[in-house]
């Protein structure tokens, strides 16, 4: 249930979270529910304890992380007292080095399903289906020699692949079950620092201001990424749960009305270039982040500083690549406002060929 439970009544408009004011606030209900044994003795699963947050350094105020309780409420950071803190780590579970399967194993993914394809450094194609990185949001494995992390929240419809390494040290992650700017906050198991999942920027702790590299990555149906990547690996489903529930029918709606579980700041909605719950595909780039439409499936040339640029979508996600050297950019998939809030210089990409 977690989440994903919350917006199946925040969506059908049942949930108090669904005020006809505009964003909700801390302290209204969630109908998260704690992880089951099973999955809290799955070898995917990380158990290590995680460092104490430091406090003392944040680059946003505390008050600002709002965790769900999993219990009907909610509360913020600089209010929760420490058994809250840890908790709630993971109540939403993370996978590590998890299972994966071949395309011919996976009868459970629908051609039209979304997934989070990423290609590893020696040409390995990876496929995450959206309908299980609903409920566990983060991936820790490494592929292709390389530590990454596979990130999504559904709150934004946001799908990054980082590299877990910073500074040397290569870094695991778990959940907080807090979220900024109504996006998933991140944990380091090794420094206990807090993470904002779209921005890829510690926000608490000692590695406050730090930053993941962001990895190319793709968010697309599988039917498209199985037919380019017929030897893509596909991630399996933990326990062999059934992650056939799909909630969020009708969701970016009510982000466009700017209703969201969790406070967002004004000014992400208020940037009306285009629709709040509008999917994007961003890159860093240059001086500047930039960022365009997936809708409609489109293919256009836009020329950012000396450097031609191809710009490819299909109604679902899209790809970056640089026409000089045919290099894939690394990109973020995600609603408009969530790159609003983590980004709020982004530039509007051109839309005509």
């Amino acid at each position: 249930m977690r989440r994903l439970a919350f917006l199946s009544v925040f969506v059908g408009l049942v949930a108090a979270a669904c005020s006809a004011d505009g964003p909700t606030s801390a302290g209204e209900p969630s109908l998260a529910e704690e992880p089951s044994a099973a999955e809290q003795s799955s070898p995917a699963v990380s158990l290590t304890r995680i460092p104490t947050i430091d406090l003392t350094q944040a680059a946003v105020p505390l008050d600002e992380i709002i965790f769900d309780t999993f219990d009907g409420g909610s509360i913020s950071l600089d209010q929760a007292d420490l058994a809250t803190i840890e908790r709630l780590i993971d109540a939403i579970v993370p996978l590590d080095s998890p299972d994966y399967q071949s395309p011919g194993a996976v009868d459970w993914l629908l051609p039209d399903d979304v997934i989070l394809g990423y290609v590893a450094d020696d040409g390995s194609a990876w496929a995450y289906p959206v309908r299980i990185l609903d409920r566990h949001e983060i991936v820790n494995d490494d592929l292709g020699n390389r530590p990454v992390l596979i990130t999504y929240c559904p709150l934004c419809g946001s799908g990054v692949v980082y590299d877990r390494r910073v500074d040397g040290e290569t870094l695991s992650f778990s959940n907080t079950s807090a979220l900024h700017q109504n996006d998933m906050v991140m944990v380091d198991r090794e420094s206990g620092s807090y993470w904002w999942q779209v921005a890829g920027r510690a926000i608490v702790g000692t590695r406050t201001d730090d930053r993941l590299t962001v990895l190319p990555s793709e968010m697309v149906r599988w039917v498209d990424w199985r037919d380019r990547h017929p030897d893509t690996q596909v991630l399996a489903r933990p326990l062999g749960r059934d992650y056939s529930l799909n909630l969020f029918s009708g969701y970016s709606e009510l982000v466009d009305s700017g209703r969201t579980p969790f406070p967002v700041d004004p000014e992400a909605f208020e940037d009306d270039r285009l629709r709040s719950g509008e999917t994007v595909v961003v890159i860093e780039f240059g001086a500047g982040v930039w960022a365009w439409p997936v809708q409609p499936a489109m293919e256009v040339d836009q020329l950012i500083g000396d450097t031609l640029l191809r710009i490819v979508t299909d109604g679902t996600g899209g790809t970056v690549t640089r026409l000089d050297t045919g290099e894939l950019l690394p990109t973020r998939t995600s609603m408009w406002f969530a790159i609003v809030a983590s980004f709020p210089e982004v530039n509007v990409g051109s839309s005509a060929s």
